[in-house]
């Protein structure tokens, strides 16, 4: 699988997710929220492995409304979860949410997480 493959494959799966816009790269500027974009992280030749970031933007920061604004995406299950959807490609293994905080996007503080997604060669 190449990475292009990768990108691609991980954007099919966050398409399915109503409401969400997902980007296969990190955009100069995200317009549409809930929104997630990504970029790779590290690849791995010994064993045909990509890594990638994604950055899940939710909502205009409100102190007390951050956690709730996230929590559809980062559960486990459900219609909205991004490990669900990823899930479903054998390919995709999500391997934590971190980071979850306060966003600069676009000059305008979001609330948002990032997501850790390796993909492996199938093949």
């Amino acid at each position: 699988m190449t990475i292009a493959a990768a990108r691609a494959s991980i954007k099919s799966s966050l398409d399915g997710i109503s409401g969400l816009t997902a980007h296969d790269h990190m955009p100069d500027l995200i317009s549409e929220f809930p929104a997630v974009a990504l970029r790779i992280e590290r690849v791995n030749y010994a064993d045909l492995t990509y890594t990638f970031r994604l950055l899940l933007a939710t909502a205009v920061w409100d102190e007390g409304q951050a956690q709730t604004d996230l929590d559809p995406f980062l559960e486990n299950t459900g219609a909205s979860s991004i490990k669900a959807a990823l899930s479903a490609d054998p390919a995709c293994v999500t391997l934590e949410a971190e980071r979850v905080e306060k966003k600069l996007i676009n000059g305008v503080a979001y609330t948002g997480a990032e997501i850790l997604v390796m993909v492996t060669d199938t093949l």
